[in-house]
């Protein structure tokens, strides 16, 4: 069985989340989506791309196994929790070059768009999470004409 390292990352402390990401995940933790803040040692790398149909979010998340994901929509916001496991099970094994990372993965991402969350798909495939989230009509943005009455 795998585990997390134990050894602090060399390079510096955790990955700094941006003042935007920071407000979203404070927002998110405020409503009990996340039951325990945990330290985040990674932000992956995303692509959101749409048609008139779906959003499409691709997600990197090499070494990561399927069960280890935890995808959340609230809101407009879609959360992605990981965690990374070390691959060595031996205490006593002497790193020569240690360039891989491990340990708690984060990213909230706010959508563009209205979407259907009783649809989303996610599927996850050589490394790559790809979740797909069908658009639904925002009735708010439509122009609608307001008649005025004669008091």
């Amino acid at each position: 069985m795998a585990k997390i390292s134990s050894k602090k990352p060399s390079g510096g402390p955790a990955v700094e989340i941006d003042n935007i990401n920071q407000f979203i995940f404070e927002g998110i933790e405020d409503t009990g989506v996340l039951s325990h803040p945990e330290p985040i040692t990674q932000m992956p790398n995303v692509d959101v791309y749409s048609n008139a149909r779906e959003v499409i979010i691709e997600t990197e998340l090499p070494g990561v196994r399927k069960d280890e994901i935890e995808i959340t929509l609230h809101k407009q916001t879609l959360t992605i929790k990981a965690l990374k496991f070390e691959c060595f099970e031996e205490d006593k094994v002497n790193y020569v070059c240690m360039e891989r990372s491990f340990g708690r993965i984060f990213r909230a991402i706010d959508l563009p768009f209205p979407v259907d969350s009783g649809r989303v798909k996610a599927a996850y495939r050589d490394g790559v999470l790809k979740i797909t989230l069908p658009r639904i009509e925002d009735k708010r943005s439509s122009a609608k004409k307001v008649p005025i009455d004669s008091i």
